[in-house]
């Protein structure tokens, strides 16, 4: 278990689901908006990112963590989601035998990556609420 680095593995998690999907329109948009630059609309948005976070190979496993347990919440009649239960990250810390002090950290790293997807999702549901 690394100690220490939950603001790393948060920005580069963030930066993760930030850009799925976006790899294959990247060119092409980038295209349109220096053809048309005064089209305010068409401008690529600054980045909320402070720096740009190199992944590291121990936070493969959290996001598979995340990944096998990201349905494992439950979601609103009228939409929103809660974070991932403690219960849910404590069987796949045994499952995966991660235990003692490990499992505290594991926990702790989980919720901050889960906080970052509540995060994404309120702001994609806000801008979406505003678009309609």
């Amino acid at each position: 278990m690394r100690r220490g680095c939950g603001k790393k593995l948060r920005s580069a998690f963030r930066q993760r689901i930030g850009r799925q999907g976006a790899e294959k329109y990247d060119d092409w948009l980038a295209e349109i908006a220096r053809e048309f630059p005064e089209e305010e609309w068409l401008q690529p948005e600054p980045d909320d990112l402070t720096e740009d976070v190199e992944p590291q190979p121990w936070h493969s496993l959290y996001w598979q963590a995340w990944e096998a347990l990201r349905f494992d919440r439950q979601y609103g009649a009228f939409g929103g989601e809660t974070p991932i239960s403690y219960l849910a990250i404590s069987q796949y810390a045994r499952d995966h035998d991660i235990g003692g002090s490990d499992l505290m950290l594991f926990h702790r790293f989980m919720a901050a990556i889960d906080g970052e997807w509540l995060e994404h999702v309120r702001k994609r549901e806000k801008k979406e609420g505003a678009e309609r």
